[in-house]
């Protein structure tokens, strides 16, 4: 774990066994047993549980085990995979906001059959989350709880970083990059979800959003790829699980909802776009 550094004094940590982290100042952090490392520091966190609930990992984890969204995935390992076809061993990357670990989970099978050496992290502020990651896999990942806006990883030690719908923090990406280092971005297209959105709504309000507007201060534009494509929801509760891993599971009133769950299938547009980003 060598991109690590503590979260209280910055300097690196070092595994001193395989259940601890420890840096030159003593400050240690044991591995849960569940196979994790806690280092969101309790002054640092906004509230007692930050970042998704159990009820909300577990719909997703339920949702994306369905393969809904594999084609997202792939797409991903492709364009992660071809990026670091080139990079010097061993690669550091990390999947930040990695949430349950669907998608970290699968690309770091699909870099496995590379052959190179490389450590990747999943960052995540919801415990629940790393928790369920962590039954995921314990082999090809490394866990953490850990903030996204201020992450235990040292600066400009990482090859690859992945932000998958969640919030883009452009200052704490360009640290810890290397300076050839890539960011991996994607966000929700236009119709994403218009289906559903038809249903919780009386209005559909436009969704654009840029990152590269967001990323344009200390990134680069290298490519953009969008993945669109239709698929079948096959039961209210599959419905119920999509919805849980949205924002509109707040926005819509309980009255749309129970209008929404009354389906038992739904044709569904998924829309996702893809950027790679160059560190400047």
């Amino acid at each position: 774990m060598n991109a690590l550094i503590c979260p209280v004094c910055q300097s690196p940590l070092t595994l001193t066994t395989e259940k601890q982290l420890c840096c030159e100042q003593q400050h240690s952090f044991d591995r849960a047993r569940q196979g994790y490392f806690n280092l969101l520091l309790s002054h640092k966190k906004r509230s007692k549980s930050p970042g998704d609930s159990a009820e909300m990992v577990v719909a997703r984890q339920r949702f994306l085990d369905s393969g809904f969204y594999y084609p997202i995935s792939d797409a991903i390992n492709q364009l992660a995979g071809a990026a670091l076809i080139k990079a010097e061993e061993p690669i550091s990357l990390a999947d930040i906001g990695c949430g349950e670990g669907y998608y970290t989970v699968n690309m770091a099978q699909y870099l496995a059959n590379f052959e190179k050496a490389y450590e990747f992290y999943g960052i995540d502020i919801s415990k629940e989350a790393i928790i369920s990651a962590s039954k995921r896999d314990k082999q090809l990942v490394n866990w953490l709880v850990a903030s996204g806006n201020q992450m235990p990883i040292a600066d400009q030690s990482l090859d690859l970083a992945t932000c998958l719908f969640t919030r883009l923090m452009p200052e704490e990406f360009h640290r810890v990059l290397k300076e050839d280092g890539l960011l991996i971005t994607v966000n929700t297209g236009e119709q994403h979800l218009i289906e559903l959105r038809e249903i919780l709504y009386d209005t559909i309000k436009p969704s654009f959003f840029s990152p590269e507007k967001v990323l344009s201060e200390h990134f680069e534009l290298v490519e953009e790829q969008e993945v669109k494509y239709q698929n079948q929801l096959e039961s209210s509760e599959q419905i119920q699980d999509l919805l849980l891993m949205t924002p509109h599971h707040w926005r819509a009133t309980a009255e749309k909802k129970a209008e929404l769950f009354a389906y038992q299938s739904l044709t569904i547009t998924v829309d996702a776009q893809i950027h790679i980003f160059k560190r400047r």
